[in-house]
């Protein structure tokens, strides 16, 4: 069987019967065959213990060791008792490992900070090396999955650090949220603690062997280290604008050795011989020390892959300049500016009113207000008001026959004619007309041209998504959704695409649309 197929039937296989633990069983099954511990952050009672026991029937023939800490444990309740035959006969302290951690496949320590010194130092051995000394001799033990649990993150300052540092894999388990989801649990008859996985399904000891010696195979491309020293180079930020040492992200040379492990175990149990940037979500799980430092983590790596993610490299530059180009073009062969002289009257503001000079008047300057002139008629006289200055102060006084004249911007007053004062502007004035029938079926050639490209750079990207990236929505430790961070510079690249057509299709509406005018 593939074991791609094999990992995600057994998958939800381990899932039948646990409600919303999707997230938390397939992160327990990836640690155990990458060989790595994880660590359950959760109340009593949100099926922690649930999780350690379906991982044991992913193991055929597989053994487990179940145990509760408390700050009175001791070595024989986790490592055995030792045994008082050796130490009466032969002098020899040993203890009796069956049927306990030494000899279990799937290991659960609960309220794993509660345990004593002794238990904590002889567990960085077991977890890190599996090894375990009994007496003179070093025991190879069988441990694919060590499972800690607890309701609260080790108290600082009380040696735990070492110990906590050995849990690659740390998550976080809440208690059902969905409303449907609780009253399926609650009714259903289903037994989660009973094996109802099928024996072809379950991971033989030849296959786990074989499955660690392919997983050292599969290749880390380069994108990946980018994204990895991304990460670094923004934990390091983060880290300086942090006075207090425990709220700093410290992560070891040890502990990304171990992170690549585990991506090269997903690439693997997903079919692949090398690592893809979706594996790399993986890595939120593993750099976080603190529960607010979560958000960060997530922000971190969704930002590395962002900045990394696949592209396709395309010359759009160029593409905007020859459209640039012909927008001046057809600007230059359908537009013609002419400037022409006309005469407008001059404008004089008295108090915030508008006034016309009256030119050549026989009793002096005289102005009349625009509101008045505007409202005389050709052949009706009005009764107006013509204004004078003196002494530095406006004065009215009242013509009782006046009228607009035939000639523009002229006042008749009584039997007189009179100019009114005017200056000449330059006026600009476009002219536009239709391109020649030659020039537009030239234009019409650029652009179905420029339209053949961006159609032919779109089909890349399609074909790019279609045949080389699409297992980005079917590995099975991290949610589809996530596949759109990973392309998200292709999603750019394809909106630009889109932006350039619909600019490229506007500017021949634009010229096939031109109407003549004079």
């Amino acid at each position: 069987m593939i074991t791609k197929q094999k990992i995600q039937d057994l998958l939800q296989k381990l899932n039948e019967g646990v409600v919303e633990k999707q997230e938390a069983i397939r992160l327990a099954l990836l640690s155990a065959i990458a060989g790595e511990s994880i660590f359950l952050l959760g109340t009593p009672g949100v099926a922690k213990s649930l999780i350690a026991r379906r991982l044991k029937f992913a193991f055929k023939d597989a053994t487990n060791f179940e145990y509760l800490m408390n700050r009175f444990s001791t070595p024989d309740e986790i490592f055995g008792p030792v045994s008082i035959s050796k130490l009466k006969n032969e002098d020899k302290y040993e203890r009796i490992v069956k049927n306990y951690l030494p000899s279990a496949d799937v290991v659960f320590l609960d309220e794993i900070w509660k345990a004593g010194p002794s238990i904590q130092n002889t567990l960085l051995t077991v977890i890190n090396e599996k090894i375990y000394r009994n007496g003179e001799q070093e025991i190879k033990i069988p441990l694919k999955a060590l499972i800690a649990a607890s309701n609260e993150l080790p108290a600082q300052n009380e040696g735990l650090e070492a110990l906590w540092d050995r849990f690659l894999v740390r998550v976080v388990v809440n208690g059902i949220q969905d409303e449907e989801n609780f009253n399926m649990m609650i009714a259903q008859s289903i037994n989660p603690y009973e094996d109802t996985i099928d024996i072809d399904l379950k991971i033989t000891q030849e296959e786990y062997q074989s499955y660690s010696m392919a997983i050292n195979q599969v290749q880390v491309p380069e994108n990946i280290f980018k994204v990895i020293h991304s990460i670094r180079t923004q934990i390091s930020a983060y880290d300086k604008e942090k006075e207090d040492k425990e709220k700093k992200i410290y992560i070891s040379d040890r502990r990304w050795h171990k992170i690549i492990r585990l991506l090269r175990t997903s690439a693997f149990l997903n079919g692949r011989d090398e690592i893809d940037l979706t594996d790399c979500f993986l890595i939120q799980y593993c750099i976080w020390n603190e529960t607010e430092q979560i958000p960060v983590a997530q922000q971190f790596v969704k930002d590395a892959i962002e900045k990394h993610g696949y592209s396709l490299t395309f010359n759009l530059q160029a593409i905007k300049k020859e459209l640039e180009e012909l927008k001046n073009e057809i600007k230059t062969k359908t537009n013609v500016i002419e400037s022409i002289k006309r005469e407008v009257l001059v404008e004089h503001v008295f108090n915030g009113q508008v006034f016309y000079k009256i030119l050549s008047y026989p009793n002096g300057e005289r102005y009349i207000q625009k509101n008045d002139f505007d409202n005389l008629a050709l052949n009706q006289n009005k009764n107006v008001s013509l204004y004078y200055k003196d002494r530095g102060s406006f004065h009215a006084r009242t013509i009782n026959y006046c009228r607009k004249s035939n000639d523009d911007n002229t006042i008749q007053i009584n039997v007189n004619s009179y100019k009114l004062e005017t200056q000449n502007i330059d006026y600009k004035h476009k002219i536009t007309h239709k391109p020649h029938k030659k020039v537009e079926e030239d234009w019409d050639n650029r652009v179905s041209q420029y339209l053949t490209v961006i159609s032919e750079y779109k089909n890349q990207i399609a074909e790019y998504r279609s045949n080389d990236l699409k297992h980005l929505r079917t590995n099975l430790f991290v949610p589809a959704y996530r596949a759109s961070i990973v392309e998200s510079n292709l999603n750019s690249t394809e909106k630009d695409l889109e932006k350039l057509e619909i600019e490229v299709n506007q500017i021949q509406h634009n010229y096939k649309n031109i109407e003549e005018t004079e």
